[in-house]
C-alpha cells in the first residue's frame, strides 16, 4: 500500500465514506458533496483495502454496524496517515458503545458519533479534518519549524479489571474526554461526582490509559484524621511522634511515576490544604519530623462529591488549590442518563453470574426511581434482588427494596430524558424545535418523505412542509433535502 502522507494534495477536500447501508451512505455523501466534497464510497474492509492502493482521503468516515472489529482494522490501517495529520477518521455508530468510543479515540479517531448524524456536526468535523491536513503541509514544509513539536502520549490497555458502562449521550462523551486526558500523563485532574458515580473507577482508568508505570494509590481524605493523614501522605522519620517507632514513606512518595488519588480532598483541613498546595506547585514533600526535601513524581487525581466552586466561594476550599488541580472532569448522575440503567443492571447480574430475567415492568420502576446514591445504589439494589428474588424480577420485588413515587408520571422516553439532561434548562428546545428535528433525522435516515411519514404517523404533506422550511433556514441541509420524492 502506498504511503497516505505522500499521496495527500491538501487542496482538495476528498472524503471515502465505508458503510454497507445504503441509505446511510446516500445521506452522509450529499452532506458532503453539498459542502463540495468529492466523495468515494466502499462497502467493508475489503474494498477500503482496495480503495486504498490508488487513493487517499482528507477525511475517511467509517459506519460501524457489526461491532467494532472491521472498524478498529481500518482505523489501524490508515495510522500513519492520522499521526501525520494527513487524514482524519471519524466513526459513526448505529449503537453507541463506550468500549467502541475508547477504541476509537485510543486508535486515533478525530470523532465518535452517533447515527442518525447531524449534518452541521459532520460539516464541522470536515472542515477540522481540511484544516488539519493544510497544517501538516505547513509543518512538514518547515513553516512551522520553530515550534516546539508535541509528542502526542500513546495510552496503554486498561489493566484495572474495571469497567464504566453505559450508552448515553453523557458517557461516550465522557469516555472521550477520559481518553484525551490520559494523553497527557502529568495533567492533573479534579474528578467531580455526586457519591456513588465511579469517581474511582475514572481515575483508576485514567492511571491505566495513561500508561504510568508506578502504581495506583488511593487515599480517602475523609476517613483519616489530620495528623495520621499528613504521616499517610508524607511519610514520617523515626521518633517524629509518639509510636514512629520507624522510619515510613508517604504514599506520595511510594506512588513514584504512578498515581495519587486523593478522595474526597475538599474534606481535608486548611492546614492539609496549605501543604498539599506546596507539594503541587514545587514538586517536593518533607516526611513529618524532617526538614529534608524529597522530589516526588506521582500524577495527583482529586475527587471530591461537593460543589467545588461552591466550597471555593464559601472559603472552605482554597481557590488557589482549585487551580493547581488543573483538569476538571464531572461526572453524571444516574439520574441523567436513564437509559444506562437496563445495561447496568445486565452487568451486576452478570457480574454475579446469576441468569435472572427483569420483566418490563420492573424495569420501568427501576428507570423511575431518582437513584440518590446513584450507581453504587443501584448495584446494592440488584444484589438484593439476585439474593431474594426467583429466577424472575417483578414490579413487587423492586418495591419491597426501592419507593418509587407515582411511576407512571415518571415514565419517559429514555434516550431524550438523557438528552435533555444534557442541557441547561434555558436551552431546551421549543416543541416546534423538537419536531423539526426529529423529522428531519427521519428523512435523513430513510430518504423518502413517504417512508417518513408512514413510520412516524404523520400526513405526508406535513412532512414536506416541515422539510422546506427546515431547508430554508438552515443551509446545510439545502441540497440534502430532496423533496418530491415517492416510493
Amino acid at each position: 500500500m502506498q504511503s497516505h502522507e505522500t499521496r495527500t494534495n491538501t487542496t482538495e477536500r476528498r472524503a471515502l465514506i465505508i458503510a454497507s447501508n445504503q441509505a446511510m451512505t446516500t445521506s452522509l455523501r450529499k452532506i458532503l458533496e453539498q459542502a463540495e466534497w468529492q466523495v468515494e464510497m466502499g462497502r467493508d474492509q475489503d474494498e477500503f483495502d482496495l480503495l486504498a492502493e490508488q487513493a487517499s482521503w482528507l477525511l475517511v468516515v467509517i459506519v460501524c454496524e457489526r461491532g467494532s472489529s472491521e472498524m478498529l482494522k481500518i482505523l489501524q490501517s490508515l495510522q500513519s496517515a492520522i499521526a501525520s495529520e494527513t487524514t482524519s477518521a471519524i466513526v459513526i455508530a448505529e449503537q453507541l458503545s463506550i468500549s467502541d468510543a475508547i477504541l476509537c479515540t485510543r486508535n486515533g479517531a478525530l470523532d465518535y458519533l452517533s447515527w442518525p448524524i447531524i449534518p452541521s456536526q459532520l460539516l464541522e468535523i470536515a472542515e477540522r479534518a481540511y484544516r488539519l491536513a493544510e497544517y501538516a503541509a505547513l509543518k512538514s514544509q518547515g513553516e512551522f519549524a520553530g515550534q516546539e513539536k508535541l509528542e502526542d502520549a500513546r495510552a496503554t490497555p486498561d489493566q484495572s479489571g474495571r469497567a464504566m458502562i453505559g450508552s448515553s449521550i453523557a458517557m461516550i462523551e465522557l469516555s472521550k474526554q477520559i481518553v484525551r486526558i490520559a494523553r497527557s500523563p502529568e495533567l492533573r485532574v479534579l474528578i467531580n461526582g455526586e457519591t456513588g458515580t465511579g469517581k474511582e473507577v475514572v481515575a483508576r482508568l485514567l492511571h491505566d490509559l495513561s500508561g504510568r508505570s508506578g502504581p495506583f494509590l488511593p487515599v480517602n481524605c475523609a476517613a483519616t484524621v489530620e495528623s495520621l493523614l499528613e504521616s499517610d501522605l508524607f511519610g514520617h522519620e523515626k521518633g517524629a511522634f509518639t509510636g514512629a517507632h520507624a522510619m515510613k514513606k508517604g504514599l506520595w512518595e511510594e506512588a513514584a511515576s504512578g498515581t495519587l488519588f486523593l478522595d474526597e480532598i475538599t474534606e481535608t483541613s486548611p492546614t492539609v490544604q496549605a501543604k498539599l498546595l506546596r507539594v503541587l506547585q514545587e514538586g517536593v514533600i518533607r516526611r513529618v519530623g524532617s526538614n529534608r526535601e524529597i522530589k516526588v513524581s506521582a500524577r495527583v487525581i482529586a475527587a471530591s462529591n461537593r460543589d467545588i466552586e461552591q466550597a471555593v466561594r464559601e472559603g472552605t476550599f482554597r481557590r488557589d488549590l482549585y487551580y493547581r488541580l488543573g483538569q476538571v472532569l464531572r461526572l453524571p448522575p444516574l439520574r441523567e442518563r436513564l437509559e444506562d440503567i437496563p445495561l447496568l443492571v445486565a452487568h451486576f447480574c452478570q457480574r454475579a453470574a446469576r441468569e435472572i430475567i427483569v420483566t418490563d415492568e420492573a424495569m420501568e420502576l427501576l428507570c423511575a426511581y431518582e437513584w440518590p446514591g446513584n450507581v453504587r445504589e443501584l448495584e446494592s439494589v440488584i444484589q438484593q434482588l439476585l439474593t431474594f428474588s426467583g429466577r424472575f424480577v417483578f414490579r413487587e420485588d423492586v418495591l419491597r427494596h426501592i419507593n418509587v413515587a407515582n411511576p407512571q408520571q415518571r415514565k419517559v422516553n429514555l434516550p431524550f430524558w438523557s438528552a435533555m439532561n444534557s442541557l441547561r434548562r434555558d436551552e431546551w428546545p421549543s416543541i416546534r424545535d423538537l419536531r423539526n428535528w426529529y423529522v428531519t433525522q427521519a428523512y435523513l435516515y430513510f430518504g423518502q418523505e413517504s417512508v417518513v411519514a408512514r413510520y412516524l404517523g404523520m400526513d405526508a404533506r406535513t412532512v414536506t412542509t416541515i422539510l422546506e422550511e427546515v431547508a430554508e433556514s438552515n443551509e446545510s441541509l439545502r441540497g440534502v433535502i430532496d423533496l418530491g420524492d415517492q416510493e
